[in-house]
């Protein structure tokens, strides 16, 4: 095609959504039957070259093209903001974020700007790293809002006292936790195994959509936390999914001390409403650049959803 097309860089993402809560869309998406919402006017997926998803947006005018990781790794941190909101018990907020690059790095501008009553945020590091980066960017943001930043290297200091833990693409046998805080909410952005003792010690196991469930009947969750319920919006293995819990068909919470652990289905997942939210904002701040050749690569495998 000839038509120029916008490319976003990863940290052109994390400038564009600076103004944008996706909090709202992922809930309708949620609330809508099977998890997937309207389809959005004049967007659809184009074909995705290598570490691209291109996004051919005509409401908008024009193609963009924007990075998977990036994407993929927004759309799970506003789940884990989406989650805080409804199931975390009123109060201050301490927040833990473990794990490191681009997908930490979200979790971290989400909950600072989505989460309400967040005081403090440690970040940890595993998979052997030496060092965590911090981001000039996430202090500065931390450092406006008045949130207190903590790095270490080791997990339990940084879940001590935490009632909000994210925990991102990360080597599930280095996330040794010996004692989570009463009343906390786990997220698992990973998209694989926690360690059996995180899986154990949760009083209630919530999904983000219960329509993945058989993908993850080999999971540990799924095998060893029995439910049953009648409701076709629970499953063995899990507690409710997020859609439940907004529509008010489950009450979330029940106790304030419970520990509960919310496993996200659809860490890979590609969000249509959100990559336009993204591109739009991208246009209005006039990020990214102009191309008229399509990304350099392979075609992605990425398998996408959300208006797809």
């Amino acid at each position: 095609m000839d038509v120029p097309m916008l490319r976003l860089s990863a940290d052109d993402l994390c400038t564009a959504i600076a103004g944008i809560d996706p909090v709202p869309v992922l809930a309708a998406e949620l609330m809508a039957m099977g998890g997937t919402a309207a389809a959005e006017p004049g967007a659809r997926w184009g074909e995705p070259f290598g570490a691209f998803a291109v996004l051919e947006d005509t409401s908008a005018g024009g193609r963009c093209a924007l990075p998977v990781a990036a994407l993929r790794a927004y759309r799970a941190a506003a789940l884990t903001a989406l989650a805080a909101r409804h199931l975390l018990a009123p109060g201050v907020v301490t927040a833990s974020v473990i794990g490191s690059g681009l997908a930490a790095r979200l979790q971290m501008m989400v909950i600072a700007r989505h989460v309400p009553d967040v005081s403090h945020i440690a970040a940890c590091a595993v998979n052997g790293d030496r060092d965590l980066p911090v981001w000039t960017g996430v202090v500065d943001q931390l450092d406006h809002a008045g949130i207190e930043l903590a790095v270490t290297n080791h997990v339990d200091e940084a879940v001590f006292g935490a009632n909000l833990v994210a925990i991102t693409g990360c080597d599930a046998d280095l996330v040794r936790v010996d004692h989570l805080s009463k009343g906390a909410v786990v997220v698992n952005a990973t998209g694989r195994d926690l360690p059996d003792h995180l899986v154990d010690g949760a009083n209630q196991v919530y999904v983000d959509d219960s329509t993945r469930m058989g993908s993850a009947a080999h999971r540990h969750f799924a095998r060893t936390v029995a439910h049953g319920s009648s409701s076709a919006r629970r499953h063995d293995g899990i507690e409710a999914d997020l859609g439940a819990v907004l529509i008010g068909e489950h009450p979330g919470r029940t106790r304030v001390d419970h520990v509960l652990l919310v496993e996200l289905l659809s860490p890979n997942a590609l969000d249509l409403a959100l990559a336009c939210l993204v591109h739009r904002a991208a246009l209005v701040l006039g990020l990214g650049g102009f191309d008229a050749e399509e990304p350099a690569g392979p075609p992605s495998t990425t398998t996408t959803r959300s208006g797809s």
